[in-house]
């Protein structure tokens, strides 16, 4: 399971239950940004939990962050929490300092008309993007006013940005050694957990709506087709919690050299997305007119769980990168991976 016990998660729980109640998420649809929400987190501290003492950091267990962001994500907290703690990660990789303020982070993309593009999570928002590139094996730090956007479509409230990165200089870069799977091996797992987080928010939701509402006479939980929903949904969100605890633990064990956590990041990736579906479809269903309304809170979960899915690519085109590397090898190779977690030699 996630670590939900630890000080930092702790902390951050008490933060977000003190100043992000239900209508933080709303308020900040509406255009009005939670500053203090954010400023809470910065002054404890937790922005820079993965940051080495070295580089003004507490270089704290990855388990308990974990826990930090199933509460960020239960919470749907509309602030770049999680993205400033990846931007933080990698920044301290290439033994840069952390960003100033909020953050993101980019992984380069394909050329766009000739240019270097990148989406970043939240990039409306924060003060400055972490860009990794993995050709010229290099982190490098943006101020986010740098680079040219350009407007994108997103599900979550969230949002994204395309930015393009031309000709600007970097506020600080420096060589990393770090490969592109192990990136993919953090972020994944990361949206793996703010996942399963938003999932069982939802499903406490469905849970809490159907015992209040009444039918006929009786509460609608009564029903057993409800039941049945509600059943499929809880164990499909219990697999989520699984997938994502077991990446976590995988990082935690490797966060030397996060690389060798990218295979049970990948298996979270896909189990998860495929759940996605499964659970967003009956919460919803269960709700009847009330879940497809703008006010009640349920969109806030369903939206970001959506657009985590495609985040990256989604669960079909991890899928097809982990089935063809598995190909190559033995079955004995798979079997050791899937019986014991060991992917690669340790």
């Amino acid at each position: 399971m996630i670590n939900t016990e630890g000080m930092i998660a702790q902390t951050a729980a008490k933060i977000y239950g003190d100043l992000c109640g239900r209508e933080v998420p709303h308020e900040a649809e509406a255009g009005k940004y939670p500053q203090d929400l954010w400023d809470a987190l910065s002054e404890n501290g937790l922005p820079l939990a993965w940051v080495s003492e070295n580089n003004g950091g507490f270089g704290a267990d990855y388990d308990e962050v974990f826990g930090a962001i199933w509460a960020s994500a239960q919470a749907a907290s509309p602030v770049p929490f999680a993205e400033t703690l990846i931007a933080n990660w990698l920044l301290d990789q290439a033994d840069l300092s952390p960003a100033e303020g909020s953050a993101s982070f980019a992984i380069l993309g394909g050329p766009n008309g000739g240019l270097p593009t990148a989406d970043i999570p939240f990039g409306a928002h924060v003060d400055q993007i972490v860009m990794f590139d993995e050709a010229l094996g290099e982190i490098a730090l943006f101020d986010n006013l740098e680079a040219a956007r350009i407007d994108m479509d997103a599900l979550s409230p969230d949002g994204a940005t395309r930015f393009v990165f031309s000709g600007h200089r970097a506020v600080s870069s420096a060589k990393t050694g770090l490969s592109q799977r192990g990136v993919e091996a953090l972020i994944l797992t990361v949206r793996a957990v703010q996942m399963a987080a938003a999932m069982e928010a939802a499903l406490n939701l469905s849970i809490a709506y159907v015992s209040e509402r009444e039918q006929f006479g009786r509460p609608l939980s009564k029903f057993q087709a409800i039941q049945q929903q509600l059943a499929v949904a809880a164990s499909e969100c219990a697999a989520a919690t699984m997938a994502a605890a077991q990446a976590a633990s995988s990082i935690a064990q490797h966060r030397d050299d996060p690389e060798k956590a990218w295979h049970e990041a990948v298996v979270a990736k896909v189990q998860i997305g495929h759940s996605v579906e499964a659970v967003t479809v009956p919460f919803h269903q269960v709700h009847g007119a009330m879940g497809y309304t703008q006010e009640y809170d349920l969109h806030h979960y369903t939206r970001r769980l959506w657009a985590w899915r495609d985040a990256l690519g989604n669960e079909h085109r991890w899928s097809a990168l982990l089935g063809e590397e598995l190909s190559k090898g033995s079955p004995d190779h798979v079997w050791k991976g899937v019986t014991t977690g060991n992917w690669v030699d340790s």
